[in-house]
């Protein structure tokens, strides 16, 4: 039957052209994206990244030996006993904002930079202490005045040269006198000498590092893996929902095409064909067909990732380093899921087809009896039962998932799957409560679009499902998405009393800035400094690392108020700790309980563990007592009237600390003001993943249903002719075509409603336990301008389809011989 297969292929090109086309761009966005995230595992620059041209570095101990990272410090006694032991070279990284700049940056003196490789591309070397040197800076910046503002305050500073770029930093390189000033702390020491003889040197009170041990103590310790981590989720999902819309979109093809065959199909049985040797025809077409169109999307495939690779890097999806390389394993495993969903869509059809009877052929038109498969009864609803499944036990184990797109996005993908794999009996009911009152209409044209919709319901059911994965993909995710960003605003909310929040413009807010905002008269000046510790034992082992905030003690339970599970937020000792129940679980910790924690700039500190609070819905919801951090820039300020907690502040206050900021480079912001820019910055960010994750897909389903169309109206053009020997004219064809098409895009458009209920209901659910009335957003904008566009695409090509089967005279065309 193989044979029989490869000359129905030949002599059905045309037949087939919407199958193959369906599959080969299915092959192409999966291989695409498949290259994309094979490019994002690994190891991408391994090697030492500070210390690369170092022999020898010593660095700040962590647990165990752990060695800990910039900015933790040296001890004094460390420094003194390897210097006077010989020839050793400090290094100090330091966060400043250079204005003008590329925003955040790392300080480092001139002497370091030779170890990690950086080299003048113009200019000289700083040699007083008011003369920079800015690494990746253009040539034209030698010469200029720069700002630079660091924990000590701003000062100017003149470029007297610029350095090639290195992947890992943005650095600024002052005199070693100068970096001594801004940071006084030695965050490492290089040295020619003998490695052991300053490991007992430093007597375990710090680490002695060489060879492929630099790694350890490097900005990125995965090698690049790191900063690849945005890019590689967004592959991820892409790649996963590639997968599942190729697959929707692969079987309503298969199924439609399938049906537009029944009658050949049918005379094949006449002629003697067992229904075991059409299943195997069947087959060997959609392996021929999957083989051929799969080969040409590996081809398209690396073409595509071309443009794909200028977005990311425009939009900051992936840093300016990262590449698409030519992967023959990433594609090859394309082929295979190409390949796999041909035979999956048309064994979809095997049930169908063997059910096929000889005495069809003699039929003039066959109607559909059934609009569902047993395999495609069984796919809708096992992706229904999984989604509701999925859903119930996220909400009852683990609800916080609901807040992350990419840990929650197979529920809204698994209701948007069953109500498209559904669609053939939802069509019915959906059809005639949207055209019930067409009913009563005396008007040919009304009455043709209602009973060819209800009758043909295969057909109209290819046009309808790419629509639904469009829509309903569109709605779902940005729902879930949004809704998880507006649960995190609302549960920051609740935990931050403040009428307003400070904010840099670059990495911190320093000192001087600070002391002037204290002094502001009548105002509560709490500052939050963003920071990763590590907590541990007493005797040395590390339990857990944590993202904290670094807060007063007497903002707890006043200015910041987590949801305290147990222990309590009054009165809390000067060393205090709280957690999140996340990290209490992990580590079997609980409130009273003591830890070391381990602080970025390398000091232990004993800390009491005050209190255990709800899990954080972006992270560690963990709080550090600001006694304890020293120096290090706070992230943010929140402000309030000490006339009360929250309480905004009048005239007076506002003015004295606008005038407490003025060249500090910060800016004020009332507490709704800056929750707006995060929510926009996530709504920017959801955007940005919207365009590859649901682009890509949106764009593949309107090319599906602008194939189904022509498939289905170059099958129709005896129906049309029919139709036209009746008195019809070949405008009024036409425009019941584009009726029928509209109307294919509105039951689409409430069937993905549907999966957008459903997806955004379970969500609720989960999302509510954790905030209360938790909000629910949908994206109204988006959602209308893919209907718009899913409308548009479909009925002009309905139009153009219809117009150009109807060409023939009706009596040619109905194969009538005058």
């Amino acid at each position: 039957m193989l044979s029989i297969a490869a000359a129905t292929l030949r002599h059905r090109l045309v037949g087939f052209v919407g199958a193959f086309l369906a599959l080969a761009l299915g092959t192409t966005m999966i291989g695409m994206m498949a290259l994309t995230l094979a490019a994002t595992f690994g190891t991408p620059h391994p090697g030492p990244q500070r210390f690369k041209e170092a022999s020898t570095v010593i660095a700040p101990q962590g647990f165990q030996g752990r060695p800990m990272k910039a900015p933790a410090v040296l001890s004094a006694d460390v420094v003194t006993k390897v210097t006077e032991a010989g020839k050793a070279t400090a290094d100090r990284s330091f966060p400043v904002r250079l204005n003008p700049g590329s925003g955040a940056m790392t300080g480092h003196p001139w002497t370091s930079a030779v170890f990690a490789g950086y080299h003048l591309v113009a200019g000289r070397a700083p040699q007083t202490p008011d003369e920079i040197v800015v690494a990746g800076g253009a040539r034209s910046l030698i010469g200029r005045q720069a700002e630079a503002v660091t924990s000590d305050g701003a000062g100017r500073y003149r470029v007297v040269g610029v350095t090639d770029a290195l992947w890992f930093e943005n650095a600024v390189f002052f005199s070693t006198a100068e970096a001594e000033r801004l940071s006084p702390g030695a965050n490492a020491l290089v040295s020619d000498q003998n490695a052991d003889q300053l490991s007992a040197l430093v007597g375990g009170r710090a680490v002695v590092l060489g060879g492929r041990d630099l790694t350890r103590v490097d900005p990125d310790s995965t090698g690049g893996a790191q900063a690849l981590a945005n890019a590689q989720a967004m592959a991820g999902s892409t790649t996963g929902l590639a997968v599942c819309v190729a697959v929707f979109v692969v079987i309503a093809t298969f199924a439609f095409a399938t049906e537009q065959r029944r009658r050949e199909l049918a005379l094949l049985r006449l002629v003697g064909a067992a229904p075991r040797q059409v299943r195997r025809m069947v087959l060997g077409e959609a392996l021929l067909i999957g083989l051929a169109a799969a080969a040409a999307g590996c081809v398209l495939a690396p073409l595509c990732t071309v443009p794909l690779r200028s977005w990311m890097l425009d939009h900051d999806v992936a840093p300016s380093w990262f590449t698409i390389p030519f992967n023959p394993l990433a594609l090859l495993i394309s082929f295979v899921i190409g390949v796999a969903a041909a035979l999956a869509g048309s064994a979809a059809t095997l049930v169908r087809v063997s059910l096929i009877r000889p005495i069809e052929v003699l039929r003039e038109s066959v109607v559909e009896r059934r609009g569902m498969t047993p395999i495609r009864w069984l796919l809708g609803i096992g992706m229904l039962i999984g989604a509701v499944v999925a859903g119930i036990t996220i909400s009852r184990t683990e609800p916080y998932l609901a807040a992350s797109a990419r840990k929650y996005e197979a529920v809204p993908v698994l209701y948007v799957g069953a109500v498209t794999l559904l669609a053939p009996i939802l069509l019915r009911p959906v059809t005639r409560l949207l055209i019930g009152p067409l009913r009563g209409s005396a008007k040919a044209g009304p009455l043709l679009v209602r009973e060819n919709i209800l009758t043909y319901r295969r057909r109209t059911a290819a046009t309808v499902a790419p629509i639904v994965v469009a829509v309903g993909l569109v709605g779902t995710l940005l729902t879930m998405q949004k809704s998880g960003d507006a649960a995190v605003l609302a549960r920051q909310r609740q935990e931050i009393q403040a009428a307003d929040v400070v904010v840099p413009g670059g990495s911190g807010i320093d000192a001087r800035t600070l002391g002037r905002l204290s002094a502001v008269p009548g105002v509560r000046v709490t500052p939050a400094t963003s920071m990763n510790i590590r907590i541990g034992t007493a005797q040395g082992d590390q339990i857990d690392s944590l993202s904290a905030n670094a807060v007063p003690a007497a903002a707890l339970g006043t200015t910041i108020t987590p949801p305290v599970l147990s222990g309590s937020l009054a009165s809390p000792p000067e060393n205090f700790l709280v957690i999140d129940e996340h990290a209490a679980r992990s580590n079997s910790l609980s409130a009273g309980d003591q830890v070391v924690t381990l602080l970025p700039t390398g000091e232990k500190v004993p800390t009491v563990i005050a209190a255990v609070a709800a899990r954080g819905l972006t992270g560690d919801d963990t709080y550090l007592s600001a006694s304890l951090t020293g120096a290090l820039m706070p992230s943010r300020v929140y402000l309030d009237s000490t006339a009360g907690v929250g309480r905004a502040l009048d005239e007076e206050q506002t003015a004295a600390v606008n005038q407490a900021l003025a060249g500090s480079g910060t800016h004020v912001l009332t507490y709704g003001e800056y929750q707006e820019t995060q929510r926009a910055h996530a709504a920017e960010q959801t955007d940005n993943a919207a365009v590859v994750i649901l682009g890509i897909a949106l764009a593949y389903a309107l090319i599906a249903v602008a194939n189904t169309l022509i498939m289905a109206m170059a099958g129709r053009r005896r129906e049309f002719a029919l139709l036209g020997l009746a008195g019809a004219v070949r405008r009024q064809i036409v425009k019941v075509a584009a009726a029928e098409a509209a109307v294919a895009v509105v039951v689409a458009t409430v069937l993905a409603a549907v999966a957008t209920g459903l997806a955004a209901a379970t969500q609720y659910v989960s999302l509510n336990k954790l905030v209360a009335d938790a909000p629910t957003v949908i994206p109204w904008a988006q959602l209308l301008a893919t209907v718009t566009l899913c409308a548009l695409v479909t009925v002009v090509t309905a139009s153009m389809a219809a117009g150009r089967a109807t060409r023939r005279r009706a009596i040619e065309a109905a194969g009538i011989r005058e």
